[in-house]
């Protein structure tokens, strides 16, 4: 199934602008969707038919990116989400539990840039 529209999750609101000026320069063909919290996508996610690319921050306050990942894993879904996480940290057991986990594509340092957008594309065939 073919990647339909991004969702750019990240509490901060700057963050999220700069990103979404970022990615429509670069998938003008899907739609994006900016979100403030994990939590907002997680509701959105089991009513959805499409496969979404996710953006998301791994450090966000009431919920993280380890907590959406754990509470996605109990989730019934009709399309499963590609997810790259997006982060400033550097804190190894973050970083390799988000790596580790299956739905997550790849950890990728902010800012999102040129190059990260042309592997991304590459990597998803876009």
């Amino acid at each position: 199934m073919q990647i339909e529209r991004i969702f750019l999750v990240d509490d901060e609101a700057i963050i999220n602008a700069i990103q979404t000026k970022i990615v429509n320069r670069h998938f003008s063909n899907l739609q994006i969707s900016k979100f403030s919290s994990a939590e907002e996508v997680l509701k959105i996610l089991p009513q959805i038919d499409y496969k979404p690319l996710i953006f998301l921050d791994l450090n966000m306050p009431i919920m993280d990116a380890i907590d959406f990942l754990k509470r996605l894993e109990m989730l019934q879904l009709k399309v499963y989400p590609v997810i790259y996480i997006l982060t400033y940290s550097q804190n190894p057991e973050e970083l390799e539990f988000v790596k580790n986990h299956s739905l997550v594509r790849n950890v990728l340092f902010k800012p999102l840039d040129e190059e990260k957008i042309n592997l991304i594309k590459k990597e998803q065939q876009l």
